[in-house]
């Protein structure tokens, strides 16, 4: 069960722009609550059916050397954004939306950035951010690599989406919370449509049902693809 203010803080990565700015965000959270962060990396390094016996134990030694490189990438790559005294690090041999999703039931936040950089496996493929929306049943807050300003300015003005225009609700518990740490404040609150989040840093959203729960009459693949603001999905209503 999650809870507020977060203790436990994931940031999936990628290695690009996006995830270098949920690191930021999430390394703001951290400071401001005195919670530890996870970095996580995922990636799928599988044999196929048909490898011989030679062929396995060839991939399990690159997939050896790879996760060694990988944990050192990740600890250079995060020191430019975090505070390594309150990091951890975790790799995944996987895909990963489910690893992701996995790894959030042991936290109360997940934070990731969209439209990371494709590698060469293509690990973060552009379903990734809509899945752990979908399954995690832990808030998560997906972040943009285009922004440019501050990680803190993401919570001065937060506009709250919520089911039926209830005024009460976690999503609006969540944001009041932010906006007393972080000195900003809810501008438009308990509207039921994102076209009228205005200058809104940051659209709070509750998700109704748990996981899997609709979104307000908009789909959150949807919405993360059209909003060009932060979004935090908080379940419950």
């Amino acid at each position: 069960m999650w809870s507020y203010p977060p203790r436990r803080i994931l940031v999936p990565i990628d290695f690009g722009d996006a995830s270098a700015r949920a690191l930021r965000v999430a390394s703001a959270l951290a400071q401001a609550y005195r919670s530890r962060v996870t970095v996580l990396h995922a990636d799928a390094l599988e044999a196929p059916l048909y490898f011989t016996p030679a062929q396995v134990r060839a991939l399990d030694r690159q997939r050896a050397a790879a996760r060694r490189s990988a944990e050192q990438l990740m600890r250079t790559f995060a020191a430019r954004h975090v505070d390594e005294s309150r990091t951890d690090y975790a790799i995944s041999e996987g895909p990963a939306a489910p690893a992701v999703v996995q790894a959030a039931g042991r936290t109360d936040l997940v934070v990731m950035g969209t439209h990371g950089r494709r590698g060469p496996a293509r690990w973060w493929a552009g379903s990734v951010a809509e899945r752990v929306v979908r399954e995690a049943d832990v808030p998560v807050l997906v972040v943009r690599a285009s922004a440019t300003s501050s990680a803190t300015a993401v919570f001065k003005r937060l506009a709250v989406l919520s089911p039926g225009g209830a005024f009460e609700g976690a999503a609006r518990r969540y944001a009041r919370g932010l906006v007393s740490t972080f000195g900003g404040a809810i501008t438009v609150d308990a509207i039921q449509s994102v076209d009228a989040v205005g200058d809104a840093t940051l659209v709070v959203l509750a998700r109704p049902g748990g996981r899997g729960g609709s979104m307000i009459g908009v789909e959150a693949d949807a919405l993360l693809r059209s909003c060009r603001k932060p979004v935090l999905f908080v379940p419950g209503v």
